[in-house]
């Protein structure tokens, strides 16, 4: 099978070549035919004695290029669930053969006009569905954001449903429905704990209550039997106002001319943070300076930052990550790796690198400066 694309006209298309195509299939002329929702709108040609299909990819983006550099959400990965499970009910519905869907990240379009996800109908099988769902969320594991709790829960919910091999697309929605309300019910419970051990805090007005007003709350002219909220909220301002009183002591008793001769510690808050990775035994100088971050390194030029023509890197091979001025590097399933002094890392965790560090991707080093 040969992919290529054309501009033709106001049109953008994807065409596919070098597959066997049966001009009477009822099932192409169906798609040809009729607009089925989630399927790549396309049509058939003949050209040089061979049949070729052309798809309109007009305002749509593959989703491999979608998340290449945007990770995944929890909403994202559940919407695109919930078109494959509609898919398949039009599959269904038009008598087609769901095992001539191609499940590639390749070949899998995000329509911007509609925000749909819409799949290529290749009038030839290939290979079981369950097969094709399995690996298309083992891929998908490399684009989901990583620090979001909601897409983890789902995404590694739904990959471990798949190693069953009898599971349907409806119960691929059933298990992300129920992976979302297991984490809302987690969140709800953590917040109802926190809403108990929360003391009440004054508001600014009670902040500012005359300090007679306050020594009257202390000695009593109140009600002498306070509630419980009373008794926190009183203990909350003799705190406030001791340390208040404090602070203004101890500027007092320090001389001014002190207080003018002290130097300011300046934090790593105020420094940017800078990486460099130079290879070391190319025959050719690479030097990779991250502008930006999260930052992706790989084969691929349309979805990684930086682009290493090799063909032991893999097209989305490790992105490196920025948190609180310190660099981590995280491989993203590559085929052959990525090591840190030799070690190799393992898939989808974060590993902080530091300068001196040697970074090998697949079988190329670099020294991080």
């Amino acid at each position: 099978m040969e992919i290529s694309y054309i501009k033709d006209g106001n049109k953008n298309l994807m065409i596919v070549k070098g597959i066997s195509i049966d001009e009477n299939d009822y099932r192409l002329q169906m798609i040809i035919k009729n607009h089925i929702d989630g399927i790549v709108p396309l049509m058939m040609e003949q050209m040089n004695n061979e049949y070729l299909i052309k798809y309109n990819v007009s305002s749509k983006i593959r989703l491999s290029d979608l998340f290449a550099r945007k990770q995944m959400s929890g909403k994202e990965l559940y919407c695109f669930i919930k078109d494959l499970k509609i898919l398949s009910e039009k599959i269904s519905e038009y008598l087609l053969n769901i095992n001539n869907i191609v499940f590639d990240v390749e070949l899998i379009f995000f329509n911007r006009q509609t925000g749909k996800y819409e799949f290529c109908y290749i009038p030839e099988e290939h290979g079981e569905f369950q097969l094709k769902i399995r690996d298309l969320f083992d891929k998908l594991l490399e684009y989901i954001n990583h620090n979001d709790k909601e897409v983890v829960q789902i995404a590694y919910g739904v990959q471990q449903l798949t190693l069953a091999m009898d599971f349907t697309l409806h119960d691929i929605l059933q298990c992300a429905c129920e992976n979302m309300k297991k984490l809302k019910e987690k969140e709800q419970e953590q917040s109802k704990t926190d809403t108990k051990i929360k003391v009440n805090i004054p508001d600014e007005q009670h902040k500012k209550k005359g300090i007679l007003e306050t020594i009257q709350i202390w000695l009593g002219k109140k009600n002498k039997y306070k509630t419980t909220d009373e008794i926190e909220e009183d203990n909350y301002l003799k705190e406030y106002l001791e340390e208040d009183e404090m602070l203004v002591m101890a500027e007092e008793e320090e001389p001014y001319n002190q207080r003018e001769d002290r130097t300011m510690l300046l934090t790593n808050q105020f420094v940017t943070p800078s990486l460099v990775l130079k290879a070391i035994g190319t025959e050719t100088p690479i030097e990779v300076k991250p502008a930006e971050f999260p930052y992706i390194i790989g084969k691929s030029e349309y979805s990684c930052n930086f682009c290493i023509d090799s063909a032991v890197v893999s097209r989305v091979h490790m992105r490196i990550v920025e948190e609180l001025n310190d660099f981590y590097v995280e491989d993203l399933n590559s085929t052959n790796g990525t090591f840190i002094n030799g070690e190799k890392i393992s898939s989808h965790n974060l590993e902080p690198i530091h300068t001196g560090d040697k970074l090998t991707i697949a079988n190329i080093d670099f020294i991080v400066e």
